[in-house]
């Protein structure tokens, strides 16, 4: 039996190969089943209602880069059944990956805030198709809210920054709750999903260049 249960706080993805990797919503969402405990290929395939056959490939992408490392390994029924992690607590993405310096690059950008996109709304549906069922089964009802939003607003590079740090701080109370939880017996898992981001949009004059270019 073999067992590396450590992990690094924090994972930065520093190459286009590796952020290539996140291009696939499907990879996302394995990622989000290994984030608080290892589990084994099987478990993930139950968990997100697919064949394990289907994620063999996916595991192997993301170990190979990285991403998920092997915690556990035991032998059972003459076969080696492995438990995965990720790799980190935490995954970041290099800002100076983060550039359009070509089309390439950008085309990977997009790509990967896509299959985020697509991962959540994956894992909504999933929620949305499988709590009746659940319910049925004679689970208690217990409404839970869940809140969609898409706003915009303006701040001062100041209050900006100031309102930032106060989000940043609640992100950290979402991923590691101040209340003792050890020994709850109903504990329901969340999930978060959230751009910030400053809005540009071309100004005019460039716009006008754009027009008159195209004549």
């Amino acid at each position: 039996m073999e067992n590396t249960s450590t992990r690094d706080p924090v994972f930065i993805i520093n190459d286009f190969e590796t952020l290539k990797v996140l291009s696939d919503p499907l990879r996302i969402q394995i990622l989000e089943q290994l984030a608080h405990k290892p589990q084994t290929v099987n478990q993930v395939a139950e968990g997100l209602g697919l064949a394990s056959s289907r994620l063999y490939y996916h595991f192997k992408m993301l170990e190979s880069h990285g991403l998920i490392k092997v915690v556990e390994s035991r032998l059972v029924n003459n076969m080696i059944e492995r438990d995965y992690w990720l790799v980190a607590e935490e995954i970041r993405i290099d800002k100076d990956l983060l550039n359009f310096s070509s089309e390439e690059e950008q085309e990977n950008i997009v790509k990967v805030i896509r299959s985020s996109w697509e991962a959540t709304l994956e894992d909504i549906m999933r929620t949305l198709k499988t709590r009746p069922l659940q319910i049925a089964d004679g689970q208690p009802d217990n409404p839970q809210e869940m809140v969609m939003l898409k706003l915009q607003s303006h701040f001062s590079p100041k209050s900006y920054k100031a309102f930032i740090d106060q989000f940043n701080h609640l992100m950290e109370e979402f991923n590691h709750p101040e209340e003792d939880l050890e020994g709850e017996k109903e504990l329901q898992e969340y999930h978060l999903a959230c751009f910030i981001y400053p809005s540009y949009s071309y100004d005019e004059k460039r716009e006008m260049g754009n027009d008159n270019d195209n004549i």
